[in-house]
């Protein structure tokens, strides 16, 4: 017996029926007659992998629509960091991952890397929802309220990995910040963290003009280049942004094999520029998707961020060839998966079943459909999400949320933005 029947799913072309069972999608095939505890309808619906948001800052959903037309400096130093100080805390982070963690399987994500402080308590709330994700132990060289000098940051980090190393719905990952943040001793001191538990990396990199600059004035190289000297670039590192890499840095990155995570939403809003993101897929560069945070999103819909990426490399390119919609899709969900050698992103047997059902009729704004990957990619928004599926659990569907008290999650919110706003009047 199934756990989970699909019926009537357009795949590649045919129409088939799904079989799932103890997570793993174990049938694809024409008329499968067995049996299965819940059997879900899809005739006339989209059927995809789910979407997986590589790079996040969960609990910041909670700081979503703070601090507007700003340079990404001032908005941390001016707003974001002032307002961490004071209200980050472990009950900050669970309220606000469990708010984001809704918002993604909303839209059909099920697996997300966050970068952000008590991660433990995203761990707890990543098991109790029923999703994935990478769990990034933040790393600073300044204080904050997880630790106060580097040394502790990485003494904190190492009972970190240990503790989540054999986590089956989590994966726990090394933060340092970036390089304007942390010191090459720090970095160093990560890399040999990271080699000792065989751990990723992840870290944002070359986000601004400024950034870059910033570097080259105090190392005498561009970021990229500077991280490769120090040698902590390898197939698991995954590195946020890279809007601004030249030749010679996309040249490393396919060399080493890292990952880019692309987040145009938010370098847009931040006015960081547009990352040529075409010329690094076409260097052999594996590019993944992300939306940062809410906060600086300000959502984290990986419909809308596919949208964007696309057009907006065909637009900054002038060339409509760019980003085929097949590319696209890929980096918004099989790609971020294979970054971390997990099987799921596509539906195929033996892989995991983490999978989103849609239904655009529903919808009059969707009509006429001729062609699926284009309404996917360029017209369709959440509303449309009927189902998402994590490892064989029905997470969400037709409006219900199987594992999250929604009311008491509005409550909990509207308590902190209380707080918050009396913070900034």
């Amino acid at each position: 017996m199934f756990d989970i029947l699909i019926k009537n799913a357009k795949i590649d072309g045919q129409v088939v029926d799904i079989g799932i069972k103890d997570g793993i999608v174990k049938s694809i095939k024409q008329n499968i007659d067995e049996p299965a505890k819940e059997t879900l309808q899809a005739k006339d619906k989209i059927v995809m992998g789910s979407f997986c948001n590589m790079h996040t800052h969960a609990a910041m959903s909670l700081l979503k629509g703070i601090g507007q037309d700003l340079t990404l400096m001032d908005w941390l130093q001016k707003v974001i960091w002032p307002l961490e100080s004071t209200f980050v805390s472990k009950e900050f982070v669970k309220d606000g991952t469990l708010l984001a963690t809704a918002k993604m399987i909303r839209g059909g994500t099920t697996f997300f890397l966050d970068m952000y402080f008590f991660e433990e308590e995203v761990a707890e709330v990543v098991e109790e929802v029923g999703i994935r994700a990478g769990i990034g132990f933040g790393i600073l060289d300044f204080p904050t309220k997880v630790a106060s000098t580097p040394k502790e940051y990485l003494e904190r980090a190492r009972k970190f990995l240990d503790f989540f190393k054999s986590n089956d719905s989590v994966v726990p990952v090394l933060c340092p910040h970036s390089v304007y943040t942390c010191s090459k001793d720090t970095l160093v001191r990560v890399l040999e963290l990271a080699k000792e538990f065989d751990a990723y990396v992840h870290m944002h990199i070359s986000e601004t003009r400024k950034e870059v600059e910033g570097v080259l004035e105090k190392y005498s190289k561009r970021p990229l280049e500077y991280l490769d000297d120090i040698g902590i670039l390898s197939d698991k590192f995954i590195g946020a942004h890279a809007v601004h890499l030249n030749e010679d840095e996309v040249s490393i990155a396919s060399q080493r094999k890292i990952t880019v995570v692309h987040c145009p939403d938010s370098n847009l809003k931040l006015g960081s520029g547009i990352a040529p993101i075409w010329e690094y897929v076409k260097s052999g560069v594996r590019v993944a998707l992300g939306t940062d945070g809410e906060a600086s999103n300000d959502n984290l819909s990986m419909l809308e961020e596919m949208s964007i990426m696309a057009k907006l490399q065909k637009g900054y390119l002038e060339d409509s060839t760019a980003m085929p919609m097949s590319i696209a899709i890929d980096i918004a969900t099989k790609n971020g998966f294979e970054a971390f050698n997990i099987k799921a992103g596509i539906i195929k047997e033996g892989y995991d079943a983490d999978i989103v059902i849609i239904n655009p009729l529903e919808d009059i704004a969707n009509i006429p459909i001729y062609n699926e990957r284009a309404l996917l990619l360029y017209s369709l928004n959440e509303s449309s999400v009927e189902t998402t599926i994590a490892r064989g659990k029905v997470l969400y569907h037709k409006g219900e949320f199987k594992t999250v008290d929604i009311e008491k999650l509005k409550f909990n919110v509207n308590r902190w933005k209380e707080k918050i706003e009396s913070a900034l009047i």
